[in-house]
């Protein structure tokens, strides 16, 4: 492998999660300061910023199977879903145990999400 492109988070906050969209024309790009950052891989440029509303850093980030909607996982223990086309949250889930969201998933389908949390649990959201 070799280095072929560099992507610097703007708020200097520390990168703590990634993921590729499932075209991989987009990179969603999680960091300490509570944003997520949306990347046109292609362009190297920055499409959309997403902004925690919680206090704690973005520790996990997936594109839904068709790649429409991200999920975000934080420290203060909450999962948000955005419509990556608008730049507009769609839902919050909140972690039962608030221990902060360590990952998030997708199943192939997109109908269901786990999260997983600092005291050792996983947790399955259906859609609705």
């Amino acid at each position: 492998m070799r280095l072929v492109a560099t992507f610097a988070d703007p708020g200097s906050a520390g990168v703590y999660a990634v993921a590729f969209s499932p075209d991989g024309r987009t990179l969603a790009m999680g960091d300490d300061g509570g944003s997520t950052y949306l990347w046109d891989v292609a362009t190297r440029s920055r499409i959309a910023t997403l902004t925690d509303p919680g206090s704690g850093g973005v520790n996990a980030v997936a594109f839904s199977p068709v790649g429409k909607t991200l999920a975000t996982g934080d420290g203060d223990g909450s999962t948000y879903l955005w419509d990556v086309a608008t730049g507009r949250r769609i839902a919050i889930l909140a972690d039962p145990r608030s221990a902060g969201v360590k990952a998030v998933a997708f199943s192939r389908d997109g109908k269901t999400l786990v999260t997983g949390d600092g005291d050792g649990n996983a947790y399955l959201w259906g859609a609705r």
